[in-house]
Parts: structure tokens; C-alpha cells; sequence
């Protein structure tokens, strides 16, 4: 999933947690289930618009991740203060394609850092038969249509992220 997804599912996570008691243990629970929910909604992103290569000779491709950096931007200047660790352990496993690309565009080589180690962990963690079911989704990555689905998933966390606003908020005014 593009980065905007990740943000809003670790917004979502952290919104949702807000009022466990104590606040370690909702901030251990958010950290938990925001790094753990990267690894869910990638899994989700092989039914999306996700192109493994850049193609910077499609307009297309070119004016869609213009528009996921813009959205990426608007939700962290938004979000970031009041939700940064939610949308930090959200995002996290995304660390391992800086390192990766960054060597290849900078050339230099960290020897133990060839691989995505963060998203092989995630992929160990998540072999559990819910999860593995989303394995089966079909592979539209390289179909531009197929970023509807996670326009659609976006709008649903953004739903969700409201609901969960609107029930804080009652909360705190009982």
C-alpha cells in the first residue's frame, strides 16, 4: 500500500486505543498493532495499483504518486501531532525500501542490509490463516483501475477515523 494507507490505519489504530488505561499499555498497543497492520495492508496491496518499477513514461503512474506525495504531506502536517505514533509504527517497515533504494541511488553498500528485513519479519509474523487468505487476492498491480481499491480502503479508514473521533469526543463530555 502507498504510504497515505499506512498513515491512516496507524491514525485509525491509535484513535481507536485512545482510552485504554495506562498509557503504556495503550501506546504499547498501538505500536503493536500499527507495525503489525503494514504488513496486513500490503498483503491487500497486491489487488491495488502498485507497480513494482517506477514508470516515468506513464502519465499515469507519474501524476498518481504526485498525488499519494501530496496526500502523504496533507495527512502527516495534519496528523503527525496528535497521532505520530500511531502513523510512525504504521509506516516503520517502509524504512527498509530507504535503505534498500537509497543505496542503489547514493552507491553505497550496508552489507547486512540488502533485503527487506523488516517487511520478512512482518511476513513471518503474519503466517496465520486469516491473514494468509489474502495471499489468494488476485494481481492487479499493474492495472491503473485497481487504485480504486485502495481509494476505497482509504475512505473507509478515513470513516472509521471520524466514527472513533465523534465517540472520543461524546466520551469525554459525559
Amino acid at each position: 500500500m502507498q504510504a497515505p494507507t499506512h498513515i491512516l490505519a496507524g491514525v485509525a489504530i491509535q484513535k481507536a486505543l485512545t482510552g485504554v488505561k495506562p498509557r503504556a499499555l495503550a501506546l504499547g498497543l498501538t505500536a503493536t498493532l500499527a507495525f503489525l497492520s503494514h504488513g496486513i495492508l500490503d498483503k491487500l496491496a497486491k489487488a491495488t495499483y502498485h507497480p513494482p518499477a517506477p514508470d516515468f513514461r506513464s502519465s499515469f503512474w507519474i501524476g498518481y504518486h504526485l498525488a499519494v506525495l501530496l496526500a502523504t504531506i496533507v495527512l502527516l502536517y495534519f496528523w503527525w501531532r496528535q497521532f505520530r505514533w500511531g502513523i510512525a509504527l504504521a509506516v516503520l517497515p517502509d524504512l527498509d525500501w530507504v535503505f534498500i533504494h537509497g543505496q542503489e541511488i547514493f552507491h553505497f553498500q550496508i552489507p547486512f542490509y540488502r533485503q527487506p528485513h523488516l517487511h520478512h519479519l512482518l511476513q513471518f509474523i503474519l503466517q496465520w490463516p486469516p491473514v494468509t487468505y489474502l495471499d489468494r487476492l488476485p494481481n492487479n498491480r499493474h492495472h491503473p483501475w485497481s487504485c480504486l481499491w485502495e481509494l476505497l480502503l482509504m475512505a473507509v479508514l478515513l470513516v472509521a477515523g471520524r466514527f472513533l473521533t465523534g465517540r472520543a469526543v461524546r466520551r469525554r463530555s459525559s
